[in-house]
């Protein structure tokens, strides 16, 4: 295992010391914790695994009576991230080309016209 990768044992405490913050404004204000424990908090926190039912926008620890809005927890983790945003400017694909038409055999060249008006009317 790497030294990036972490053990199920890892992720199940940093899930638990999600319990111990009431809000993720505290998890990003703990002096006690570096960036990647933060995250693993923050990403446990945020998982499916603590949905509010009914409420999927919602999550709540166990043992706790707040629930958090995901959208306050994503938030968090960009701040986390910081300068971490998209390019300016995507490059995006070039469209295809449309497609030639050829005539089928024994086909004319009025009959592909005919054909094209009648779509198109």
């Amino acid at each position: 295992m790497s030294n990036s990768a972490m053990s199920i044992e890892q992720i199940h405490a940093h899930s638990l010391l999600a319990t111990t913050f009431d809000h993720p404004r505290q998890v990003i204000a703990s002096p006690f914790l570096d960036d990647t424990q933060k995250r693993c908090v923050l990403a446990a926190w945020a998982s499916d695994a603590f949905a509010v039912e009914g409420k999927p926008w919602l999550r709540q620890i166990p043992g706790s009576s707040r629930e958090i809005r995901v959208g306050d927890i994503l938030s968090a983790l960009r701040m986390l991230d910081g300068d971490d945003h998209p390019p300016a400017t995507s490059q995006r694909m070039p469209r295809p080309s449309p497609a030639k038409r050829t005539l089928a055999i024994g086909q004319t060249a009025f009959e592909m016209k005919r054909l094209r008006t009648d779509i198109h009317v």
